[in-house]
């Protein structure tokens, strides 16, 4: 009988997998013997990995990678975010033998123009895992041309529209018992953002627009959903502004949509985004959106320049917002999104598929 492929499959958390590669997992396992690595205890390989790039845990879990990678002798192995990709690359470093790597990124966390040193440091890393990159797929415009101009893979380089989203078919009636928690009044204006709690995701921008914006009249509440480590930071400002009764830290909320349903405006101030999958499901409740100009977020949203405000210009963020309010055309249902049937999982399920397993095809 003949011997099944082995593939790792990888991110750096269990959350990760479960909400955007199960199909694919599931897929690959009816071709190969799959295995997953993440931090959770639900996936086969656990592996601790510290959001700190440098960390003695770090160092740590990439020799413990290394003898998976011995003991499981994989054929192929797919990572998906930076830190996972960084640290099972790392610890193929002096392998005479090892396994095609496909690196599908999820967004660099450096720009194509370098800012700082923290950039340069980043880039460095890429270059420096290059060896040990079979090929790579990225989900936008910029990373592409990343990418290309530092030649982060031995092989092909693949524009992807992202892992594809669930679209569903009809958009949620909102739950007013749910509204109501947070909207006392039905004058009330409900901002919606989804993400980590971090410095990239740039939270903080939304506190303090949204101290601006009702210190000018507009009856404003920011709902913020996602956990991460800048909570006490984020919790310490909304204290600092006097925003309790206005910006609401839900945590890490499942499934959203409910949320999304109750929303008026779908806000994000992001730095960095590869594709994101909270815009793309606030295009798919057809909620008018505000979001920075920046890369992922632009290839969403590039089609519709009311959407995209330039990053970190609360003059432009608050004007916007108002407007948006004082229009009346808003909530979900309120904007239609033509763009978004190529990012449905049928859409890119197929073509996702076969650059998922060309290494199987190779080993």
């Amino acid at each position: 009988m003949e011997k099944k492929s082995k593939i790792l499959y990888a991110a750096s958390t269990q959350s990760h997998l479960e909400r955007f590669h199960q199909p694919y997992i599931k897929a690959l396992q009816r071709q190969a013997t799959v295995l997953t690595m993440a931090t959770g205890d639900a996936v086969d390989l656990p592996i601790r990995f510290d959001k700190r790039f440098f960390s003695f845990a770090n160092l740590c879990s990439i020799l413990k990678i290394r003898k998976i990678l011995k003991r499981e002798n994989f054929d192929a192995v797919v990572v998906h975010t930076t830190l996972a990709a960084f640290l099972i690359r790392a610890a193929m470093i002096g392998k005479r033998r090892r396994p095609y790597v496909l690196n599908v990124v999820h967004g660099y966390l450096f720009p194509l123009q370098l800012r700082g040193m923290k950039d340069r440091v980043l880039l460095l890393c890429e270059k420096w895992m290059r060896r040990r990159t079979d090929a790579i797929a990225v989900m936008n415009d910029e990373d592409l041309q990343i990418a290309q101009k530092y030649c982060l893979s031995k092989g092909d380089i693949d524009l992807i529209n992202g892992m594809g989203l669930a679209i569903p078919e009809t958009i949620p009636a909102p739950d007013r018992t749910l509204r109501a928690r947070y909207a006392k009044s039905a004058s009330h204006f409900i901002c919606t953002f989804v993400g980590e709690l971090s410095a990239r995701k740039n939270q903080i921008f939304l506190i303090r627009s949204a101290r601006r914006l009702c210190d000018e009249g507009i009856p404003l509440k920011l709902l913020l959903i996602g956990e991460g480590s800048e909570r006490e930071a984020l919790e310490s400002a909304i204290r600092e502004l006097r925003l309790e009764d206005t910006v609401f830290l839900l945590g890490t909320q499942t499934p959203v949509l409910p949320y999304l349903a109750i929303t008026d405006l779908y806000v994000s101030a992001s730095i960095s985004e590869g594709l994101p999958f909270n815009v793309m499901e606030a295009m798919s409740c057809g909620l008018p959106i505000l979001a920075s100009e920046t890369k992922g977020q632009n290839d969403l949203l590039r089609e519709y320049a009311d959407c995209l405000y330039p990053l970190d210009d609360t003059d432009a963020f608050c004007d916007a917002v108002r407007h948006i309010y004082a229009s009346g055309r808003y909530g979900v249902g309120s904007k239609r999104y033509s763009n978004l049937e190529k990012y449905r999982l049928s859409a890119v399920f197929e073509d996702n598929m076969k650059i998922l397993t060309v290494g199987l095809d190779r080993s």
